[in-house]
């Protein structure tokens, strides 16, 4: 709606007339003298809305008057109003503190960060008040020098400082804004923060450190998920909790509830959901991840067997792509995207598995083993496993010749690192060591070993018809072989995703529906932080920027355009520290992109760039030599620029691809196919030979906007992990660490607009059209609006539990519910009523059908009686006096409405009759049809006895010419097999030129024994053949001789002619395979000592050795 800038044109609407009505009320019946108590949320500064959306109260219709409206505030009444707002008591809880910082915003990266006590300074007086608390004698948080917040009382005070008792009996002195007031003893452990009546940092942590105490390891902080990690199994998982949190007997906080709110959101809005969990590293994402993709298959399971493939596809991921860290025993080196798509019905029917890898790492997390301090973790058994590994690996339908593959190629990379160099007389050039490393490296890659030596130590070029071989140095040889394992390694991991998510997406894999689980590596700060981690933590102000935008931003943009009074919670945005990493031409990025394709940049100079460019960005900060550090959300991280360029590069050579796609390794081959055309091999170690060619900065980048993209199309719900301790120990809760994470993580300020907030919101069109009809009819409420005040009324909603916006109706937590429980009731009521009106109805119905048979049957007797010289005997006589009462016109309305039942039964008989009609027709087809199987049948039968002669036949030539001849014949099996199979329906099968696989587990022994046990399962195979053919001859007769008394309708027959074909079917197929056998044992006994020499690739290994 256009306002016209004229004030005369300007007119009141209805809804500012309203919102004046109600805050008359609401003053005319608010009490003058409260008693004081603990305030429910922050007192509000009733902040002006803005003047754009403003109307002036004093506007008519007409008003020549051009003076500014009474609404607006002038200039020095907008000073008086902040001046009073920003006012404060001498001695208030962190009155000074509140002062010192009005117009500096302090960085929550310094040691000692300052405290948020808005809402202390915003309290009554007497409540807040240092003197209040020292006299009831209440705890307060006091800030001791180091840091710690420890519980105490006041004692006294002077001046700005105040003596304060601890709770371990000592005393000290500290200045009265390091003091903050404590909840009472009935609020400790509360297991939602937004229900804590002081919120403040000392009291949050301590609510979490009381619940960690008890094992209780989940608590609400308003929309998120607070997860401390226990480092202990916690009994609060499994099939139990899954079904009483699905019956809604336990709603205490936990990944569960978090899960199955996702669920009925998305059936009940259709909405698709996404789960983020974040955190750093260790504080528990991975299991956290897993407990929720368990909870979800147990909503969406049905009788396939995909969610044990989606939760199976967990293990094989974490077996492959976690590692043990100096933080984490079970890091995870990669992000993960798990994409659940459900039916209609709620069931789940494909899903997708994205994931983030960096090919960043070093060679030497995937081999060289035995460099690390630690071979073993502690309490995990590694062989059970890596039995539940190869059990997932089958589950998802990987077989076992591809798993064989797959720990061959693991083998190579582990020989592969552990291949040696020797320097040459030239001394700048090296040669391969020719060792058991290198050989068996590759063996099992499928190559020879002069072609890996070649590859390792030189670089031969095609210039025009002459090659050029380049000698590499020890250094560059070192970088080639490690690139060469971790370039085999990433790629072994993109094949195992392909093949999980080919075995993931049956049925329909998109109808609309879908909960995205988000697991990414968590934030990251070592010793020395290289590439890695400067992606990484890229990767999480991203994720940070998304979180502070749902939780903290669109919620209080969303209150501001709608008007409501709100007093906006101030947090840092990470915006700044993005813009340092993203910004076009000098961002961080675009720094590192430009000197990779320099030839002859370094790291200095690169480091020495980015001092030049970044220097006035405030969270940028150059140091000496090649370091620089940046100011993240979660703290300052030191990076060495070492490495930068040449990671960033991550160059693939050619002939590494066309050394892999000669392999024999059929994972090497496809190792060898790139995954995009992004990625094109780079001819020599400087060289890009592509201009589409993308450092890995650049994709890495391009996957995380696409990953935010599919994120900003979902309904968040958030899970922030915790870690209690760096040792990871259970029951070690450290104060410092824990702060820091509540910190970054931002708890305190969505616990603040939680709490004061409105989390339940909805347009008044929603709003009247839910709970209209819950008014009585006099109301006089039309529009929406009128109709959404009318019903808050109506049911006593408090003033401050709600409040009207331009758009919206804004509800506190709890309030939904209320109105929803009465709403209930009433349709609840209405369904009852409806439902004893409706019986009233049938039973009104019925007492009319049984007075209009009576009346039939009385005419019936009439009319029999009535005709001359019949009679029939058992049938009373009505007695005249009784038919003369009925009133004629009711006897013939009975009569009528009683022969229409009896034209309507006998239509309905004519119907049954067709039907019956129609099922002894079709009974007569499937009579025709199994006899005409039963020919086919005798003919398949006929064919396999010719088979069965023919072995037989064969045997006993091999029986005379075995000990003579090295060779059947191999003219006369292969020649009856293949008429066999001529007769079958539509299927061939190999003849005798398929080659036949054989393994190390046939053992050579006697041709006697061999020919006696050949004709045992010949004889065996005949017996079988006779007795098989009587049972279905049986069975086919049993259906055609069908007795024919019995009704079409009880026997399915076109079902049981199915059943038994299937049965015929799969016993001939198996039937074939036993045939097939003993055929093969026939030509052995030829080619025994042929057959004797040809062994896999380890018995050659072992015999040699």
């Amino acid at each position: 709606m256009m306002l016209s800038a004229s004030p005369s044109m300007i007119v009141r609407s209805s809804l500012e007339e309203m919102l004046d009505s109600l805050r008359r009320r609401d003053e005319e019946e608010k009490p003058k003298d409260l008693p004081p108590a603990l305030p429910a949320r922050p007192a509000s500064k009733a902040r002006l809305p803005p003047a754009r959306r403003s109307l002036p109260t004093n506007f008519k219709v007409g008003d020549e008057d051009d003076s500014p409206p009474d609404c607006l505030p002038t200039g020095n009444d907008e000073t008086k109003r902040k001046e009073n707002d920003s006012g404060s008591e001498r001695n208030c809880f962190g009155s000074k503190k509140m002062r010192k910082n009005q117009n500096v915003v302090e960085s929550p990266y310094a040691s000692a960060p300052p405290e948020i006590g808005i809402e202390l300074t915003e309290s009554s007086d007497r409540d807040d008040s240092i003197g209040y608390f020292m006299k009831k004698k209440l705890r307060v948080w006091c800030r001791l020098p180091s840091g710690q917040w420890e519980s105490g009382m006041i004692q006294s005070t002077s001046g700005e400082f105040a003596l304060v008792s601890l709770s371990n009996g000592n005393v000290t002195k500290v200045a009265s804004s390091e003091l903050l007031p404590a909840n009472p003893d009935i609020l400790e452990g509360v297991d939602d923060l937004t229900q804590l009546s002081y919120l403040n940092e000392p009291s949050v942590f301590h609510n979490l450190q009381n619940r960690f105490s008890k094992d209780v390891i989940y608590t609400k902080a308003g929309p998120v998920l607070v997860a401390v990690n226990p480092f202990k199994d916690v009994h609060i998982y499994g099939d139990d909790f899954v079904k009483a949190y699905r019956q809604k007997r336990l709603d205490s906080p936990h990944v569960y509830a978090v899960v199955d709110t996702a669920y009925n959101v998305m059936m009940g809005d259709e909405v698709n959901q996404s789960i983020i969990i974040s955190g750093e590293s260790g504080a528990g994402k991975t299991e956290t991840a897993k407990f929720a993709m368990q909870y979800l298959t147990a909503l969406g399971g049905g009788s396939s067997r995909i969610e044990q493939k989606i939760l199976q596809s967990n293990y094989i991921l974490e077996a492959f792509g976690n590692a043990k860290t100096s933080r984490n025993a079970n890091s995870s080196r990669f992000g993960k995207f798990v994409e659940i798509h459900f039916s209609k019905l709620g069931k789940i029917c494909s899903a997708n598995v994205e994931v983030y890898k960096l090919n960043l790492r070093k060679a030497s997390d995937y081999k060289y083993l035995n460099q690390s301090d630690c071979l073993t973790i502690e309490g995990v058994n590694e062989a059970l496993k890596f039995n539940i590994l190869r059990e997932a690996l089958d589950v998802v339908g990987i077989s076992k010749r591809d798993q064989e593959c797959i720990f061959m190629t693991l083998a190579a990379i582990l020989w592969l690192g552990n291949t040696s160099f020797q320097v040459t007389e030239n001394g700048n050039q090296v040669e391969v060591l020719v060792d058991e490393a290198v050989t068996n490296a590759a063996k099992l890659m499928g190559c020879s070993t002069q072609e890996l030596k070649l590859l390792l130590s030189a670089n031969k070029n095609e210039a025009g018809k002459e090659s050029v071989t380049r000698r590499w140095t020890l250094q560059q040889a070192i970088d080639r072989r490690d690139a060469l394992a971790k370039f085999i390694y990433a790629r072994l991991f993109d094949w195992l995703v392909e093949r999980i998510n080919s075995s993931l997406h049956v049925g329909k894999r998109h109808v609309g529906r879908s909960i995205s689980i988000l697991d990414v590596y968590g934030f990251e700060s070592l010793q020395k932080n290289s590439f890695e981690q400067m992606c990484i933590n890229y990767a999480n102000e991203r994720l940070q920027q998304h979180c502070n935008r749902h939780l903290l931003k669109l919620e209080q943009e969303d209150y501001e355009l709608d008007g409501i009074d709100w007093t906006k919670v101030d947090f840092e945005d990470n915006q700044e520290c993005l813009d340092l990493f993203e910004k076009k031409s000098s961002g961080l990025l675009s720094v590192l992109d430009a000197e990779s394709n320099l030839p002859k940049a370094s790291d200095l100079t690169f480091a020495n760039k980015l001092k030049q460019h970044l220097n006035l960005n405030t969270r940028f900060k150059g140091e000496r030599g090649r370091a620089f550090s940046v100011r993240h959300y979660a703290g300052e991280v030191l990076y060495d620029t070492n490495g930068f360029l040449q990671k960033n590069k991550d160059s693939l050579h050619a002939d590494f691809l066309q050394l892999l796609s000669a392999c024999s390794n059929e994972l090497l081959q496809f190792a060898s196919k790139m995954p995009n055309d992004s990625e094109k091999p780079a001819t020599t170690s400087c060289q890009i030979s592509s201009s589409n060619w993308q450092c890995v900065v650049t994709k890495f980048k391009i996957q995380l906007f696409k990953l935010m993209q599919r994120l900003d199309c979902t309904r968040p719900h958030f899970i922030r992990c915790v870690k209690p301790n760096n040792k990871q120990l259970p029951g070690v809760y450290q104060a410092d660490l824990v702060l820091e994470q509540l910190r970054y993580g931002r708890i305190l300020e969505v616990v603040r607009i939680a709490r004061s907030g409105y989390p339940t919101r909805m347009t008044h069109q929603e709003f009247a059209r839910r709970y209209r009809f819950l008014l009585p009819k006099t109301s006089g409420a039309q529009d929406p609006l009128s109709i959404s005040i009318a019903v808050l009324q109506q049911f006593g909603i408090l003033s401050e539990m709600y409040q009207i916006g331009y758009t919206k109706v804004f509800l506190r937590r709890g309030e939904m519910e209320k109105l929803e429980h009465r709403r209930k009731e009433v349709l609840e009521g209405t369904v009852c009523v409806q439902k004893h009106f409706r019986g009233y109805q049938a039973r009104c119905r019925f007492y009319e059908l049984k007075g209009a048979t009576k009346s039939q049957s009385y005419t019936r007797s009439t009319r029999v009686k009535n005709k001359p010289g019949r009679r029939i005997s058992g049938v009373k006589d009505v007695p005249q006096e009784q038919v003369r009462r009925m009133p004629l016109k009711e006897l013939q309305q009975r009569v009528m409405k009683a022969e229409e039942t009896i034209e309507q039964k006998e239509e309905e008989n004519a119907a049954l009759r067709e039907q019956l009609q129609q099922f002894e027709t079709r009974w007569l087809d499937y009579e025709a049809k199994m006899k005409s199987m039963e020919e086919m049948w005798q003919k398949q039968m006929a064919s396999l006895q010719m088979s069965l002669a023919a072995a037989r036949k064969s045997l006993a030539v091999d029986h005379h010419t075995v000990g003579q001849h090295g060779r059947l014949d191999a003219a006369t099996s292969p020649r009856f097999y293949d008429s066999e199979d001529a007769t079958s329906m539509g299927s061939r099968t190999p003849g005798a030129s398929t080659p036949l696989k054989y393994t190390n587990s046939v053992h050579d022994v006697g041709v006697g024994r061999d020919t006696n046990g050949t004709l045992s399962a010949v004889s065996n195979l005949v017996k079988e053949f006779e007795q098989q053919r009587q049972a279905f001859d049986n069975d086919a007769k049993a259906l055609v001789d069908v007795k024919s008394g019995q009704s079409a309708s009880n026997v399915n027959s076109d079902a049981e002619l199915r059943k038994l074909k299937a049965r015929f079917e799969m016993w001939k197929k198996e039937y074939k395979v036993r045939l097939r056998n003993t055929k093969a044992k026939l030509h052995k006994l030829g080619h025994s000592e042929a057959e004797r020499s040809r062994r896999k690739w380890w018995g050659r290994i072992s015999a040699k050795a």
